[in-house]
């Protein structure tokens, strides 16, 4: 069978500097290339960017004119935010003991408020955040969480996350840890009232371009179209009810597999 729809979503990250932007400065041309390479295939990303990447983007009007582009294209602009405990902290977090750390940028909202500048006049709608307790923010209204196989097909459920309610749904990484073979099968598990999804960093793209293009080449021969989260979201909301749900997907829990992430090794602690 085949999912409802499928998502691709890619995570850009911090760098290890709350302060710098050589991180992203070396980056910007391989997410280029990964959207190039996205629209050959007809395909739709979910690109969610920490805030550091706001702020490049934002210092240069021909890649703030590119990234309107990519919005206009039909790609989504989301949040992926790295909190206080993450192995990559953003330096953004709403937590008093973040506050005191010398990588301290501002607190969630003004994270947000960077975010807004950048996306506008899109909405931010989507996002993956590592610290659902103190740092969800508000607007948010789809919520992407997971990393292992068993959560790349999920309905989407209604969950209640630092406060806030919103819609939440599975995605599995793709990278050249993962068994891509293992995904594919997933993929052809799923049910008709199912959602699939997938992420995977800008690194990883720059490590195995050809493993990124073989998922897009695959949903494609396979008759699928990789659609925005919100996008699918929404066609499913017509479809079929989202049902309340008490256990949502956490960051600690689901993904690095305890309340702690600053020691979270290998490729888990990019998440």
């Amino acid at each position: 069978m085949s999912p409802f729809g499928s998502f691709f979503i890619i995570h850009c990250e911090v760098g290890g500097d709350t302060q710098n932007l050589r991180h992203q400065e070396v980056f910007w041309p391989v997410l280029s290339d990964l959207v190039n390479m996205s629209d050959q295939y007809g395909a739709s990303l979910s690109i969610q960017l920490n805030p550091q990447w706001a702020e490049y983007i934002l210092m240069d009007e021909d890649r703030f004119g590119r990234l309107k582009k990519w919005q206009q294209d039909g790609h989504e602009i989301g949040l992926h935010h790295h909190g206080y405990d993450h192995e990559d902290w953003d330096g953004y977090t709403n937590r008093d003991e973040g506050k005191r750390d010398s990588k301290f940028r501002g607190s969630v909202r003004d994270a947000v408020s960077l975010m807004t500048r950048l996306v506008y006049p899109f909405r931010l709608l989507s996002g993956t955040i590592s610290d659902e307790e103190f740092d969800y923010p508000e607007g948010i209204q789809y919520d992407t969480e997971g990393i292992r196989y068993m959560h790349s097909r999920s309905r989407p459920k209604q969950v209640a996350l630092g406060g806030n309610q919103l819609i939440q749904v599975g995605m599995a990484l793709l990278s050249k840890s993962v068994d891509i073979e293992n995904l594919q099968k997933e993929y052809f598990k799923s049910k008709g009232d199912e959602i699939f999804g997938i992420v995977t960093h800008e690194k990883n793209f720059a490590e195995s371009p050809d493993l990124i293009e073989e998922w897009l080449r695959f949903i494609k021969n396979n008759k699928g179209c990789i659609k925005t989260v919100s996008k699918i979201i929404e066609d499913y909301k017509l479809v079929y009810p989202i049902r309340k749900n008490s256990t949502p997907l956490t960051f600690g829990n689901d993904v690095s597999g305890s309340a702690s992430v600053k020691a979270v090794a290998g490729h888990e602690k990019n998440e």
